[in-house]
């Protein structure tokens, strides 16, 4: 048998509520009996999910084993570690060296002859008769020092390369991925070219929602409904150009026949008591003793190579601790990376947790220099911090605050330097290596550093491992949506003698959120599949995918409430003239091309009428009008009578007639104290004499309005003052 690796990308998903079906196809050549290695899938892929079929081929097995994450190399990430620290380091010191040059080449550029006054004797080193010689020793020096910085030039430029490629590696090697997955390997018999697929199904992370935009176009009488599906997913592969189908169906539902029971009827005629054993649960066993965590290595490692790189960590589900630290094994934990001595009074507790270390050594000789002072300014530190070199040459500023700093680095005999910019992050220990120049050059300067693009030297949080910590522990994979650990295990088989379309005992029925695809379907099976191939990667967000685009006829009224608003509603009238089933959803409204608000649809059947609303109108603005007449009946007990007319105007700015339906109301009287009557409606209305609403139904002609009125008396006894009620 014959092992191979083939490459099988993802071809087709079906998105359910809340899982997708994933299909993956490979096309390759066999010969005789053939072992394929097929990509490793996620570790939430559902074991028992697992297909696979071939076409041109006979599958003779298909083997289904858990896959641990791949070792990280330690080794080889503290070698990248080391060499990255000594790049800097070389680097470093051809700047130093480069610079140093430069000072004296510039230097030697400004020496100029002078023409001394008075008389000049032969031996005068400033005389006439040595300016030969001494432009000669000048112009020799001055081309050893170019060719010195060209040297140096191309050193650096080769330093530089060597870093960006290390760097890189840094970068692939802290990206690798630590999560285990599922390894399917199948074996093929036959000859020829052969096309294999893979499905699973995956349980979890993934979702998708009805959308609509409803665009009402009122010349046309028309609505353009585009009916599209919001796609998410979070499973740890990315659906490249994949045939993307959205569905209701709930793949994990069973159902069986319903099934009677045997009624038994007795009478019991005797009773008699029997004691019963007392059942007694043993205690407790005592609780263990909690379990002191170990710093992560292959984390810390992983950290380092990304700063270096500079990329941010990825994101990856927590892994469950056995039990909490307490405190003590924390404090013991950080005990050798701590600071030597307390930090003042007034620092914030972990507010001063970095540290600059580094090496000061000769440029001439590259022997290390002691009692070198090294001070530390920076706007986030009270005052300065000083410290002095020891006999190695080595300097350690602790306790320091995050910031920008400033070091200078003085001592006889040398030339002071100063290194500005460094940038010291929080819980940080950097390196700065220094070379001092001996002070026998000439004229003395202060040399100014550059800081390095990212920081010089290791890096540190506080946290020692040794080498000793290589073993890992077993991780649950964690539910995104539920927050509940599982493990992966491998399936063990199952012996059943009963083997039908019922559900297993315990089985209940999933609960779907109100808003999921399966429940705003109302029980249809429906399936959508986008157009084209669609990309949707893992815990990118959002994707909105076009399903369906339709124009619908429909019949667009207004409906008018002048008495609560003055705006227009748009009520639209239609049977669904769609082909298929559409499930609820919400819907984005627009008339022409302005957004007139947002609705939740429910379920449209085909040939089924309903009602849509399509929000406010904007260019409709209604009117109305109260006219008060007020007068008196009756000869010894005098009634209050007021007559109230109410007018009410829809303009319509439209160049085509409009439909629209005007609604208002006239008050009602329970206590028989107060008599109201309407006396009139122009044109007539149609009336509701339990709650005292009118309707009328109008058609306003392009470009104008129209008018319509009521009239009703309200008979009150004299001085009586009115209230009015719900």
């Amino acid at each position: 048998m014959l092992g191979a690796t083939t490459e099988a990308p993802i071809s087709a998903v079906t998105v359910y509520s809340d899982r997708a079906r994933v299909v993956r196809t490979a096309t390759l050549t066999v010969s005789g009996t053939q072992r394929v290695e097929l990509p490793r899938l996620p570790e939430l892929v559902d074991p028992d999910s697992i297909r696979v079929e071939a076409q041109g081929a006979e599958v003779s097995s298909v083997d289904v084993r858990p896959a641990s994450a791949p070792p990280f190399p330690q080794d080889e990430a503290k070698k990248l570690l080391g060499a990255l620290d000594k790049l800097d380091d070389d680097l470093a010191r051809v700047t130093a060296e480069r610079a140093a040059v430069e000072l004296q080449l510039a230097a030697l550029r400004r020496v100029q002859p002078v023409v001394p006054e008075g008389d000049v004797t032969p031996a005068s080193p400033t005389a006439p008769a040595t300016w030969s010689a001494s432009a000669s020793f000048l112009v020799d020096t001055a081309a050893k020092l170019e060719a010195r910085i060209l040297e140096l030039e191309d050193r650096q430029l080769s330093l530089k390369d060597a870093r960006a490629k290390r760097l890189e590696e840094a970068s692939r090697l802290g990206e690798r991925p630590r999560q285990p997955g599922i390894e399917v390997a199948v074996t093929l018999s036959g000859t020829g070219p052969t096309k294999l697929q893979l499905s699973y199904l995956v349980p979890e992370r993934v979702r998708w929602y009805p959308r609509y935009e409803l665009q009402l176009q009122p010349e046309k009488q028309r609505v353009q409904v585009a009916f599209s599906g919001r796609v998410t997913q979070d499973t740890g592969e990315d659906w490249e150009h994949a045939k993307l189908t959205l569905s209701t169906a709930l793949p994990s539902s069973a159902t069986s026949l319903p099934r009677f029971s045997t009624w038994k009827l007795g009478n019991l005629e005797r009773f008699i008591p029997e004691p019963r054993r007392l059942e007694e649960s043993p205690s407790e066993p005592p609780p263990l003793p909690p379990r002191t965590t170990e710093p992560d290595l292959e984390l810390e490692l992983r950290k380092q190579l990304l700063a270096r790189a500079g990329r941010p960590l990825p994101s990856e589900p927590p892994r469950p601790a056995p039990s909490s630290p307490p405190a003590s094994s924390t404090a013991q934990a950080r005990a050798p990376a701590q600071r030597q001595s307390p930090p003042s009074s007034n620092a914030a507790p972990g507010a001063r947790d970095s540290t600059i270390i580094g090496t000061v050594i000769d440029a001439q000789s590259r022997q290390p220099v002691p009692d070198v002072v090294v001070t530390a300014t920076s706007p986030n530190l009270q005052g300065e911090q000083t410290v002095v070199t020891d006999a190695q040459g080595q300097y350690r500023i602790p306790f320091l605050p995050p910031g920008v700093y400033t070091l200078r680095f003085e001592k006889e005999q040398f030339r002071p330097y100063a290194r500005a910019d460094v940038q010291l992050r929080l819980n940080r220990t950097i390196r700065v290596n220094v070379e001092l120049l001996p002070e026998d050059l000439g004229e003395v300067v202060e040399i100014t550093g550059t800081p390095p693009t990212i920081d010089v030297g290791s890096t540190s949080t506080g946290v020692n491992v040794s080498d000793e910590f290589i073993g890992r522990t077993g991780r649950a994979r964690t539910n995104a949506w539920s927050g509940a650990p599982s493990s992966y295990e491998a399936p063990e088989p199952v012996v059943d003698s009963y083997v039908g379309l019922s559900p297993p005992p315990g089985w209940l029925p999933p609960q779907l959120a109100s808003d999921l695809p399966a429940s705003l379907a109302g029980g249809y099976d429906l399936a959508f599949t986008a157009p084209r191939l669609e990309t949707v990667r893992s815990g990118q967000g959002e994707r909105t995918v076009p399903l369906l685009i339709e124009s619908w006829p429909v019949q667009v009224e207004r409906h008018v409430f002048p008495a609560l608003a003055g705006d227009a509603y748009l009520v639209a009238q239609l049977e669904s003239p769609s082909r298929t089933v559409l499930p609820g959803g919400q819907a984005s409204l627009f008339v022409g091309g302005d957004p007139a608000g947002s609705a939740d649809l429910k379920l449209v059947v085909p040939g089924e009428p309903f009602t849509l609303p399509l929000g406010v109108d904007p260019a409709v603005r209604t009117a109305r009008n109260v006219k008060l007449v007020q007068s008196k009946d009756g000869l010894i007990s005098k009634d209050d009578i007021n007559t109230y007319e109410v007018t009410l105007e829809v303009p319509n700015p439209y160049p085509f007639p409009m439909p629209v339906r005007v609604v208002d109301q006239w008050p009602l009287n329970r206590d028989g104290q107060v008599v109201v009557k309407l006396v009139s409606t122009t044109p007539a209305a149609r009336q509701d004499e339990k709650t005292g609403e009118l309707q009328w139904d109008l058609v306003v002609p392009p470009s104008s309005k129209s008018t319509v009125s009521f009239q009703y008396s309200l008979r009150r006894p004299q001085h009586w003052r009115l209230s009015q009620s719900p």
